[in-house]
């Protein structure tokens, strides 16, 4: 059997499961009215196509053909019918032996769903797979009561579309009703494109024009370009060669004039204290000539009085008796004997004093030499301490200067949108905590902050547009914080040594803090590293932990840590540059306090050098004369003993003598002569280095304003060449999107003036362009472009309605070929079925227009026996039906179908043309099948299988194979 079964479930009233197997070649389905037998029909319609509601009697709804429920049944969800084919003799166009079709619809979307076995599919792929099979849902393969009525009483015209099917030209006539339809819009698609083509030929001629202005704009361009790049290149190499030695120039400049300002500032500390010492030791020579002044009348006046004893004595001495000679004498070798004492114990004194004084020299001789030492390793020091100065102020102008990615970053960060900086500087460490942020930050310290990803994919191509190395961006809008739960965070800050988090310990601006708490947030801080090993074993190894010192506990349990020369970092750079210039202010400080102590010392030295000239020379001549009273005292004895006395009277002499006093004074004079000879000469000393001072400062100072002057000089030089050069690198960068370092490596070869020549000349010929429309090239190629597209769209449109024509030609000839051998045949069938159904007479076809083929309308011209020939109208309705049956049955021999649905169609014959259908139904066996709705027991008596369908009081239909009498029990149940 072509039609194997049919499955049907929630179909209007097979609201269960319900299946039909057909196993013969005529099938009938026979029961009561209302029962839903002729619902088997509308389920096969339904799945072959069928979209109107009104043919399949369902309501407004596609969605009432679903079961609705009754009184005792609720409502089902779904309808779905399945036919399955059988398709070994290949009907359908398929290489499956079994073709499957489904459809299905559901209550809540109202929307249809079709399988091909069981692959969802269209309605189209349908209808395509069944087209010209004579299965459509139109065809003369399902015929209803109502088609049999209404053959008769149709129109030519209308009655034609029947033959058409049994010809096989439908599928024909459905492709030229495509093809005309293609063709109209062929031609409404050629009215356009040629309105398209008149108004882009009116652009093309001055875009033509602005192109070619743009093309040499653009060479034009390109050469300046070209030249420019190399010029701005060699432009800013001369400007860094430039800037180069005048910072060299300022550096020794500037440290020439540091080095001068603390000769000045020592040189007026020292001439500030040589004043004080000249205003002290002009106060004390003036003191001490007062008190020598003093001396010498109170000694004047002595030695009168002396020269008056003297005088008095040398009369005694001659004129007097020899106990008065020897009293005098013996008083005068007293005299004497106590001068040349006092003398040599004054020479004895002073020469105390000189070895004093000398011991004094040479141990400020070895203090001033350990001083000098000092001095020497602490402006060492201090050279050093300013050298890395000036290291660390290099690496902070160019902190990057490793990192070639970041680097050209942010040397074109005025040509880049959206970048903020760089992690290391946007971020600032708090006091002693730059090692471990340092530490913290690893690799990120170099991560480029961007405002979103936009702004980083630029970046990147800029990167790599310039072949400038990488980097890493992090958009700040995809940035989320990173936060530690509690637990955690409590067993953290119990930890011995436990400083705070990472992002705690850093400051920087508020928009930048989802930034900082993503790097530093889930990153630990504890003040050494047994601390953090400690507390990571607490955290069981689960929180990355940094110390003060840098060393890292990671997660997991590694460590890493140890020394390493020139760690310095951008984030460790300030950190570094206070502890410097606090080193170097407290050497300062220190230096000053040697190069004092120095010159304290010097001094010393000077004034014991002073004291011991002095003091040889006080010796030199007290010992003249000690050696002149030792010789009067000599002189004086001897002469006592030759008076004959042997004993020398020992008394002592007494204060309050002459001769003690005038000892006295003479020491005295001799002193402030001696204190006053040696201020002198350090009054003197001091007074040449105090000029000395003054004239060497005016010197220095007039060295320093040169210096001063060369150094602003130079300054602004530095201003400028920096000022240029940044000009330049904002020309590569805004104008060229270039760094530097890519410029360099495309440089050409030039003469620099001639380049700059050329450069003039290729402005002024670009100005005289005037505007240019840069976009010009690109809209004209696109117009030219679309033109040559739509011009060769319109050739082939123009060949398209060419082929459409030939094949609507083509396709007409293969139609009314096919259409006229069918009707012919039909024709001489007709003649057959008509005698067979009427028992004589005749009947034929006739063309309305035959020469209109492929529209003419389709007569029928009928005899039945004893009669004349008649229209169609004035037939009974009886007789009609069996005139429509004659020309199916025609139609079926002519061309054989493989399935006929007959849907009650013999419902208006009586009982004696019903048993005449039946048996001309018979002769079809073995060549199609047939299913059969009938009440009619002559058309039952001609199946061979019969299924009956009942209706419960639930409102389900039931279906159910039944024999002969109990079909006929069940038509005598519908007739009642």
């Amino acid at each position: 059997m072509f039609l194997k079964r049919i499955e049907l479930l929630g179909f209007k009233s097979f609201a269960d499961k319900t299946i039909i197997q057909f196993d013969h070649d005529i099938t009938g389905i026979v029961g009561p009215n209302g029962c839903g037998k002729s619902n088997v029909n509308d389920a096969i319609r339904w799945v072959l196509g069928e979209q109107s509601t009104k043919s399949l009697r369902s309501g407004n709804s596609m969605s009432d053909i679903i079961f609705s429920g009754s009184e005792f049944r609720k409502p089902v969800n779904l309808a779905k019918v399945t036919l399955v084919f059988d398709n070994s003799s290949r009907i359908f166009d398929s290489p499956f032996e079994e073709i499957e079709i489904t459809r299905q619809i559901q209550r809540s979307n109202n929307e249809a769903s079709y399988f091909i076995n069981k692959t969802p599919c269209r309605l189209k792929d349908i209808n395509d797979l069944v087209m010209d099979t004579g299965l459509g849902r139109d065809s003369l393969s399902i015929i209803t009561q109502g088609n049999i009525s209404g053959f008769a009483d149709a129109k030519p015209e209308e009655r034609r579309s029947l033959f058409e099917e049994a010809a096989g030209v439908a599928k024909y006539k459905k492709r030229k009703k495509v093809s005309l339809q293609k063709l109209e819009k062929t031609q409404d698609n050629l009215d356009r494109l040629q309105d398209i083509i008149d108004e882009l030929s009116r652009q093309l001629s001055p875009l033509e024009k602005a192109s070619e202005k743009a093309k040499q704009y653009l060479s034009l361009k390109e050469e300046l370009s070209s030249i420019e790049i190399s010029v701005l290149v060699e432009d800013i190499e001369n400007y860094q060669n430039q800037i180069k030695e005048i910072e060299k120039q300022l550096f020794e400049n500037k440290t020439l004039l540091t080095s001068k300002e603390t000769d000045v500032n020592l040189m007026d500390h020292q001439l500030e204290t040589l004043r004080k010492e000249m205003h002290n030791l002009d106060s004390q020579i003036s003191n001490l000539q007062q008190v020598y002044t003093k001396t010498m009348e109170e000694s004047y006046q002595l030695e009168k009085r002396k020269v008056e004893i003297d005088e008095k004595r040398k009369y005694l001495l001659k004129n007097e008796d020899a106990k008065l000679r020897q009293k005098e004498l013996q008083i005068m070798l007293k005299e004497a004997k106590f001068e040349y004492e006092d003398r040599r114990d004054r020479l004895s004194s002073l020469k105390t004093d000189l070895i004093l004084h000398k011991k004094n020299l040479e141990s400020f001789k070895n203090q001033e030499n350990r001083v000098s030492f000092e001095l020497r390793q602490a402006e060492n020091v201090f050279q050093q301490l300013n050298n890395r100065k000036q290291v660390l102020e290099n690496m902070m102008k160019q902190p990057f200067a490793h990192q070639q990615g970041v680097k050209a970053i942010m040397q074109a960060k005025q040509s880049l949108s959206g970048i903020e900086g760089v992690v290391s500087q946007l971020f600032i460490p708090q006091e002693d905590k730059a090692m471990a942020i340092q530490a913290a930050l690893g690799g990120s310290l170099y991560n480029i902050v961007t405002k979103d990803e936009a702004s980083a994919r630029y970046a990147i191509r800029f990167l790599k547009k310039n072949h400038s190395g990488r980097a890493t961006f992090l958009p700040m809008n995809v940035c989320k914080p990173r936060v530690m739960n509690s637990q955690i965070l409590f067993i953290a800050s119990q930890a011995q040594g436990y400083i705070g988090w990472a992002n705690e310990l850093v400051d920087c601006d508020g928009k930048y803090n989802f930034v900082k708490d993503r790097l530093l947030g889930n990153i630990l801080v504890i003040d050494t590293l047994e601390h953090a090993n400690e507390c990571a074993k607490q955290l069981k190894y689960q929180v990355k932990i940094v110390t003060l010192d840098g060393d890292i506990v990671h997660t997991g349990g590694s460590m890493t840590g140890g020394f390493v020369r020139n760690s310095s970092s951008p984030v460790t750079l300030n950190s570094e540059l206070k502890q410097i210039e606090a080193k170097i202010s407290g050497h300062e400080i220190s230096i000053q306090y040697l190069r004092n102590e120095q010159e304290e010392y010097r001094r010393k030295l000077d004034r014991e050098n002073e004291d011991c000239v002095s003091l040889q020379i006080e010796i030199a001549k007290l010992e003249n004369i000690y050696t002149v009273k030792k010789d009067k005292y000599d002189t004086l004895l001897q002469e006592y003993k030759q008076l004959g006395i042997k004993e020398v009277n020992t008394e002592e002499i007494k204060e309050d003598d002459l001769v003690v006093q005038m000892a006295k004074m003479h020491a005295k004079m001799d002193d402030t002569s001696s204190q006053i000879s040696s201020l002198r000469s350090r009054r003197f000393n001091v007074g040449n280095q105090v000029e000395k001072l003054e004239n060497d400062i005016r010197l220095l100072r007039r060295e320093m304003n040169a210096l001063q002057s060369e150094i602003h000089a130079l300054e602004l030089k530095q201003v400028q060449y920096t000022t240029k050069q940044d000009a330049c690198l904002n020309r590569l960068n805004t104008d060229y999107r270039m760094t530097y370092e890519y410029a360099l490596e495309h440089k050409k070869e030039i003469d620099l003036k001639e380049a700059k020549e050329k450069v003039i000349w290729l402005r002024q010929e670009i100005s005289k362009l005037g505007n240019v429309n840069l976009e010009a090239p690109k809209e004209y190629e696109e117009v030219k472009e679309r033109y040559d597209f739509l011009s060769k769209q319109k050739e082939d449109l123009l060949l398209a309605s060419k082929q459409i024509l030939k094949a609507i030609d083509e396709m007409n000839e293969t139609m009314i070929v096919q259409f006229s051998e069918m009707f012919d045949k039909i024709n001489v069938e007709l003649n057959e079925s008509f005698k067979a159904m009427f028992g004589g007479g005749k009947a034929r076809l006739v063309m309305v227009d035959p020469e209109d083929v492929l529209n003419t309308g389709i007569d029928i011209q009928v005899q039945p026996p004893g009669k004349t020939i008649k229209n169609l109208q004035s037939f009974s309705g009886g007789e009609k039906a069996l005139i429509a049956i004659s020309v199916l049955f025609a139609i079926l021999k002519a061309r054989t179908m493989p399935l006929c649905i007959f849907d009650e169609v013999e419902a208006a014959l009586d009982q004696a043309n019903v048993e005449r259908f039946a048996r001309y139904l018979s002769h079809f066996r073995n060549q199609s099948q047939f299913i059969v709705v009938t009440h009619r027991p002559g058309t039952m008596e001609q199946c061979d299988t019969l299924y009956g369908v009942t209706m419960q009081k639930d409102g389900v239909s039931k279906l159910l194979k039944v024999q002969l009498k109990e079909a006929l029990s069940l038509t005598e149940q519908e007739e009642k």
